[in-house]
């Protein structure tokens, strides 16, 4: 299990062994970039060339013909300019856009695949955050920050040179204050970098926490806890704001530095020629240096300080950038799958067998089963009883490779569980929880699940309705099963939930059915007609049932008793009874309540 690395732990190496992988799918429009891009630079470059051959050519001696071919060419590479930088754009924008699918993909992928710890320590909003913000963030940069920097870089290089070409004099005066800006610039990145790291980690708390308050909606609506819920969400809120304050003040003070150093750089020039005008004649330092000159070096000048004062907004983006990219990287070096082997059986008869179990949800917890040992027969209907925390649901999860990391073994018809397939396992086992899960979407595709042979036989998905005692219901619906369930199937009962979650092990041929409080939360009604969709199954599968309800716990073919983890007792309802031990007070607990 790999444990989560500190912000900012991650190299620009280790970044771009990342992304390289999803940019590199796309070199035919990389290549497009690499051609226009540079193509546009150079066009720009030689604005301020063209521009002093204007003012010292035609314009100084009046040639207006020649003032006018100068004109077309200028606007010829001003448009040439335009045109190649342009396309530069457009197919950066292309790269960016599929490669933030890409990464979007792979955050899904890779959090689809981790096993039941993974989530447990994890909330909704924050891995939200990963896959919507943080990618966000890493498209700003490719699309605004990377490429911007090399483009800039090129035009600083290329209108440097020109600049050198003109005059070295003129350009070490303009340049004398390099090292103010290196100074300037270097701090400003660190502290940037730093407090967009701590904007992500804010960002993912805001969002965990109002994720966490619209689940539980209903409870503090119920509690009048929503004067406390609010107090929670401004704490959280301000924090948020205050660290996108001082982001914004270091990035606004950097560009407001860099327009002043770009102000006193031109100044400097400008008093730089004004006084060797006044000192100097013929030839030395001025030598060379007509109106033409000038004024292409201080429109060079200009020019080269543009992308100088962009960096400060492109640095932004990028430390935002590497902040969310530290974060995902953060995600993705997390490895909390549950392990699997190459055994693919194609049929399975039901066979369950734990032998010395023994699990513990955490490395610092105590073990919740305490090596456990039973065996359930093909077709056996077997309950499991015991208060709660006895580790009933913890067999149901091991069972269904929710979890990973128990010490002993757990067997399907001999097969040890680890070396099984994940994909053989799922086929094996359908599980039906005490809280069932609807997704938006028709009831038919909430009782197929997507699955691909299901989803081809309409006929078979109804008659495991029907088999579910759900079909009494689903046809009375305006559409049928083609009716569409909202968010988490508000729309319906918790009975007729767990109905439908019922169809989805009837529509599967799997040989284990796990029921887990199947009849916890619905009435004296609905619970007839899930009684009715069990009895059936348990005929067909074999079951493991964890149930609190003695009705159900008396169709059972054999009963274990936990208490804190171990197996106290099994038999038969009668047996149980007779020893007038554990499950005896369960049992008479169970009749006193009802009373």
């Amino acid at each position: 299990m790999s444990k989560d690395k500190q912000p900012n732990s991650f190299t620009l190496k280790e970044m771009w062994q990342l992304m390289w992988p999803l940019v590199s799918l796309h070199r035919t429009w990389l290549l497009m970039v690499m051609v226009a891009t540079p193509l546009g630079v150079l066009f720009q470059t030689f604005k301020p060339l063209i521009l002093q051959q204007t003012i010292d050519g035609p314009l100084n001696s009046a040639d207006l013909k020649g003032l006018s071919e100068h004109c077309a060419i200028f606007m010829g590479v001003v448009l040439s300019a335009f045109l190649f930088r342009s396309f530069g754009v457009y197919a950066l924008q292309v790269i960016g856009l599929r490669t933030l699918a890409q990464l979007r993909r792979k955050l899904f992928v890779h959090v689809l695949s981790q096993g039941q710890a993974f989530f447990d320590s994890r909330t909704t909003g924050a891995l939200m955050t990963r896959t919507t913000n943080d990618v966000d963030a890493i498209g700003e940069s490719l699309t605004r920050g990377v490429v911007g920097l090399i483009s800039d870089a090129m035009i600083i290089l290329g209108t440097l040179a020109m600049m050198l070409w003109l005059n070295p004099w003129l350009t070490l005066v303009g340049f004398s204050i390099a090292p103010l800006i290196f100074w300037t610039v270097n701090l400003c990145r660190k502290q940037l970098r730093k407090l967009f790291t701590q904007i992500r980690e804010s960002l993912s708390q805001l969002n965990g926490l109002f994720a966490e308050y619209i689940n539980g909606v209903s409870e503090l609506q119920r509690y009048n806890a929503h004067a406390s819920a609010e107090a929670r969400f401004d704490q959280h809120s301000s924090q948020f704001r205050d660290d996108y304050h001082k982001a914004n003040w270091w990035d606004a003070g950097l560009y407001a530095v860099m327009d002043g150093l770009s102000a006193l750089s031109v100044g400097l020039v400008i008093a730089f020629v004004a006084y060797q005008s006044q000192t100097w004649t013929g030839a030395g330092l001025m030598s060379g240096v007509t109106v033409g000159v000038l004024v292409a070096f201080i429109d060079a000048l200009n020019r080269i300080y543009v992308p100088i004062r962009e960096f400060s907004g492109r640095l932004a983006s990028i430390q935002r950038a590497l902040a969310a990219l530290d974060r995902i990287l953060n995600l993705l070096e997390v490895d909390q799958t549950v392990g699997e082997g190459a055994e693919a059986p194609k049929k399975l008869t039901g066979e369950i067998k734990f032998e010395q179990i023994s699990f513990k949800y955490n490395e610092l917890g105590e073990d919740i089963l305490k090596q456990v040992s039973f065996s359930v027969s093909p077709g056996e209907v077997v309950a499991l009883v015991g208060s709660t925390g006895s580790g009933k649901s913890t067999i149901a999860r091991l069972l269904s490779r929710q979890y990973d990391g128990y010490s002993g073994q757990i067997y399907l018809d001999q097969h040890e569980l680890g070396s099984l397939t994940k994909e053989s396992t799922q086929k094996s086992i359908a599980v039906v929880g005490q809280d069932p899960y609807l997704f938006k979407a028709s009831i038919r595709e909430n009782i197929h699940l997507w699955d691909k042979e299901l989803s081809k036989s309409p006929e078979q998905v109804e008659k495991a309705a029907q088999r579910a005692c759900a079909d009494q219901f689903i046809s009375k619906l305006p559409n049928g099963y083609d009716t569409l369930c909202h968010a988490q199937g508000a729309d319906l009962s918790a009975g007729q939930r767990q109905l439908i979650t019922i169809a989805r092990a009837f529509a599967r041929p799997a040989p284990i059915v796990i029921l887990d409080e199947a009849t916890a939360s619905v009435d004296a009604l609905t619970e007839q007609l899930i009684d009715e969709a069990t009895a059936k199954l348990f005929k067909e599968r074999t079951v493991l049932v964890i149930a609190h309800r003695l009705s159900t716990i008396t169709k059972a073919d054999r009963i274990i008793v936990l208490s804190k983890g171990e197996i106290v007792e099994q038999g038969t309802h009668t047996e149980l009874l007779a020893l007038n031990g554990a499950y005896a007070k369960i049992v008479n607990a169970e009749m006193e309540h009802s009373a």
